[in-house]
This record gives C-alpha cells, structure tokens and sequence, in this order.
C-alpha cells in the first residue's frame, strides 16, 4: 500500500502544476480576446474557443487535487454529530458515492468522446474529442485523489476517537492545557 502513496501523491501534484498553468494560459487566452476585441476592433475567434477548451481541462485536471486537498464541499456538521465508527461508514459511504460518481464520468465521458470523434470544431478546426475527453481523463486521474482523501478522512477520525477516549488520569501534568499555556507566557 506504501508503494502505492507517493507515486499518487506525484500524480496530484502533478496534476495540480498542470491544472495551474493551464489557468494562466486560459487568463492570457481571454486576455487577449478582449484586446482583440475591445482595443483592435477584430475578434479573434479561435481565442474564445481554445479558451473554453482549456478551462474544461482545467476544471477536470484539477478535480483530483481538490479531493485530494479537501477542496470540495464538505459534510463536517452531520458527520461531527455522529459517534465515530458511524463517522467512519458515513465516510466510507460518501467515498463509495464519489467514486460511482468518478466512474460514471469515465463510462460516460468515455462513449460522448467517442460518438463526437468526427465533429470538428469551426474555429481551430480540431475535433470535438478533445474537448470531451477531458471529462473521462479527468475522472480517472481523480481516483488517486479520492482513494488518499478517504484515507486521510479515516486515519483523522480515528485519530479523534482515540484522543477523544484518553483519560485525564492518562496524561501527564507536564500534557495539561494549563501548563503548557503557562509555559507558552
């Protein structure tokens, strides 16, 4: 399972680098449909088109960072209300839910990029795939993210239950929030 951590993590951090110049090369591309545009007179039609290109690559490339990092919207106030091994099922199940999701926009992705592999885009005269084929890379690139997250996810939660059981009598008077408040004055 170790052997399978860091070349995940390099895959999330490399998507995330990806994922962030991708970003910049879009703000240029628009950058310069609005000065072509507004400033020159002329659109420049490819600009807009190759913009949108790039913010869905974007948007899919940096989906597994921003599971990986905990990016999404999470469901914190219902799953602190339960007791902990409740918490862990609800993670397990949440995980189990994204993943469906993740493998879904894989099949599905998968079969639009196929069907709309001859239609080609006017402006930059490649075709439609490359656009659709972001949705099942994406997705699948996501899946590392989401099996590190849900690790993380439990480890921390466990990790709470078992600080949460100590006992005062358990810990040491040098451990105690009062002393070491003194000690930090």
């Amino acid at each position: 399972m170790k052997k399978l951590l860091g070349p995940s993590e390099g895959l999330i951090r490399f998507t995330h680098n990806i994922g962030a110049i991708l970003l910049a090369v879009s703000a240029i591309l628009v950058f310069y449909q609005v000065i072509t545009r507004f400033v020159l007179g002329d659109a420049a039609a490819w600009s807009e088109v190759l913009a949108r290109a790039v913010i869905i690559w974007t948007v899919f490339l940096v989906l597994g960072p921003a599971i990986r990092l905990g990016r999404m919207i999470p469901i914190d106030a219902i799953r602190n209300l339960l007791p902990p091994t409740a918490q862990i099922w609800l993670i397990r199940f949440v995980t189990l839910a994204t993943a469906v999701v993740l493998f879904v926009l894989i099949w599905y992705g998968y079969k639009m990029t196929l069907r709309v592999m001859h239609q080609q885009v006017a402006m930059i005269n490649i075709s439609v795939a490359w656009f659709y084929v972001a949705l099942p890379i994406g997705a699948l690139l996501a899946i590392p993210g989401l099996v590190l997250a849900h690790i993380d996810a439990e480890a921390i939660t466990k990790f709470k239950h078992r600080s949460s059981s100590d006992t005062p009598s358990e810990t040491t008077d040098d451990a105690t929030p009062d002393s070491s408040e003194e000690a930090a004055q």
